[in-house]
């Protein structure tokens, strides 16, 4: 009857059965004496009472210490769960049991009161023996009182017993937790409160716990985006590049790259920069495919626009009906001839500093962002540049915005990069970054923030 049902609920169904028949035991002995002996129907009340209130504390214990077991095995065996669809509050359990002490109590503290009155009335005594059968009156309510006390003690011990094993598996789960160590979950061996708080806490964990793969695999991926951009500046006389991105989350849609290949008139640097819309884990996957497209059609051919062509038609295979679509920025640079030959694909223009001057250069391309259109035809433009620095970037760094709404804008980039005309490219971007950094304060990272610097050398520096 007891252990077919589920373990939280085998201790409250255990204290039903126990006082139920134990009441029942009471009423039947009142009305046996009733009919067999003919006993006053008082007698069979009074019976029942004394059943009910003796059997009240002895059952509770006894459903206490079945839960107590319950709680052990459930340590033990490690059995755990959600929180349960319904439960049996410990403020209903609390109600019924006082208000079952206070009425039993009250119950028989009447009936012996009435029954030593009526004793009293029936003794024909001197006035000077009242205070012995008073006090024999009191010893006996004492007696009485004493062992219900006792039992109820009992009772109080054995629940605040199971009440600290239930808040010792708790606390211990939850410091475990706190230092981050997620393999252990909270029992749920009860059917009340306790059974909800531990049916949360253990979803929680496991909420922690697809939270820690997940950032586990976010990291992985943040580090394969890292190895994807170049750490160098190539081969290639008459120029040093370098490049940096920093990801507004664990991964990002910024991407730069830089080679150097065969492009017809001899060896020539290609400096790729790109955006990808929206932020996460689709933007870092896309970022990857379309500069693999990029790179592997930008090695394949020296026209640049058949290149982004290419790139584009794929690009808008892959994010058909998705929404997503991507800005960049393609420049090729022959040291030989000084010839920039570039591509803008909704992209904001690179900027050039020619060496010794202050006045930056804007190199425009009017182009749509691929994956828009996969027949658009894209330009091309050229122009020959002396010695000076190059920038590609992203909207990130001059859109960055302050706590106060403002943006740190291309203007506040072009004094940067007029105040760094003499230094390296990896030390320009770190001023750059610094300058970004220091106007923005405390606001909230927006966006991915990428640079890429390419220094040309003049003639007689090469």
């Amino acid at each position: 009857m007891i252990r077919p049902r589920p373990l939280p609920e085998q201790s409250t169904a255990l204290f039903f059965t126990d006082y139920g028949l134990l009441a029942a035991a009471g009423i039947a002995a009142g009305l046996f004496n009733y009919l067999a002996f003919g006993f006053p129907p008082l007698s069979g009340v009074k019976v029942a009472i004394g059943f009910a209130t003796a059997g009240l504390i002895p059952a509770l214990d006894l459903s206490l210490e079945w839960e107590y077991r319950i709680i052990r095995q459930a340590e033990a065996t490690g059995q755990t769960g959600p929180a349960p669809a319904s439960y049996y509050p410990q403020t209903r359990r609390f109600i019924f049991l006082a208000s079952a002490i206070i009425f039993f109590v009250a119950a028989i503290l009447i009936l012996l009161l009435w029954r030593d009155i009526l004793w009293l009335q029936s003794q024909d005594q001197a006035a000077e023996l009242l205070p012995e059968l008073l006090d024999s009156v009191l010893g006996e309510v004492g007696f009485v009182m004493g062992g219900l006390l006792a039992l109820v003690m009992l009772a109080v011990l054995s629940y605040a017993r199971n009440l600290r094993l239930l808040f010792g598996n708790q606390t211990r789960v939850l410091e475990l937790v706190s230092q981050g160590r997620l393999e252990t979950k909270v029992p749920v061996a009860t059917n009340d409160e306790f059974a909800v708080i531990a049916g949360h806490t253990n979803v929680m964990i496991d909420h922690l716990v697809e939270r820690e793969r997940m950032s586990r695999g976010l990291e992985l991926a943040n580090q394969i985006q890292a190895n994807l951009m170049p750490r160098s500046s190539p081969h290639l006389a008459g120029i040093q590049v370098y490049g940096n991105s920093r990801f507004c989350d664990e991964t990002g849609g910024d991407f730069y790259d830089f080679m150097v290949r065969d492009g017809g008139d001899g060896e020539e640097l290609v400096v790729m920069i790109g955006d990808v819309t929206g932020h996460g884990v689709g933007s870092a996957l896309l970022m990857t495919s379309v500069r693999a497209y990029l790179r592997a059609h930008l090695l394949q051919s020296a026209d640049l626009v058949e290149a982004m062509s290419r790139t584009n038609a794929l690009l808008c295979r892959d994010v058909a009906g998705y929404g997503y679509f991507v800005t960049a920025f393609v420049l090729s640079y022959n040291p030989a001839t000084r010839l920039a030959r570039w591509v803008g694909a909704g992209h904001d223009s690179a900027m050039f500093l020619a060496a010794e001057e202050r006045v930056c250069l804007d190199l425009q391309g009017r182009d749509i962002p691929m994956g828009v259109d996969p027949q658009w035809r894209y330009t091309v433009y050229e122009k020959t540049l002396s010695s000076g620095i190059v920038l590609l970037g992203t909207d990130g760094i001059w859109e960055a915005m302050n706590e106060k709404g403002e943006m740190f804008g291309r203007d506040r980039l072009r004094q940067v990069l007029v105040g760094c005309t003499s230094a390296a490219p990896e030390d320009i971007i770190n001023r750059i970054f610094a300058e970004v950094d220091d106007f923005t304060g405390t606001a909230r990272i927006e966006d991915d923030r990428t640079v890429v610097i390419a220094r040309l050398a003049g003639p007689k520096d090469t």
